[in-house]
């Protein structure tokens, strides 16, 4: 798999989760750097690239960014991610997930009716 390749799939993917997980919403792509060199003046990594994407919704008719983070843990998991779902720390809720080298982690507030989901594709060296 391509750098190009991976990217594409991670973009979906955060998308199509995004999408199940706040259906009344079209998410929208707020980020999407890369490849990025992680090592450029850094040890002998060499040329490693990872590319980062970053997809909000949410719907500020209904926030409950409790219950909108443990039904993307659902939703990522029935996709084959390991999740882990963080303690609350001062509103502040969170999950990572991984799956083949990705990383993901979805974040949202108490005080906010936003849903981040923010995704990092393997190194390239790793494809």
């Amino acid at each position: 798999m391509t750098l190009t390749e991976a990217r594409n799939f991670l973009r979906s993917e955060l998308l199509a989760v995004a999408a199940i997980v706040v259906p009344a919403q079209t998410p929208a792509v707020t980020q999407d750097v890369g490849p990025a060199d992680e090592s450029a003046l850094a040890d002998d990594h060499g040329r490693e690239s990872v590319c980062t994407i970053t997809v909000e919704t949410g719907d500020p008719t209904t926030p409950d960014p409790e219950a909108q983070v443990s039904f993307a843990a659902e939703t990522l998991e029935s996709r084959g991610w390991k999740v882990t779902i963080a303690e609350v720390t001062d509103g502040h809720h969170q999950l990572t997930a991984r799956r083949s080298g990705y990383d993901l982690t979805v974040d949202a507030e108490t005080t906010d009716w936003r849903l981040t989901f923010t995704g990092q594709t393997p190194y390239d060296d790793d494809l």
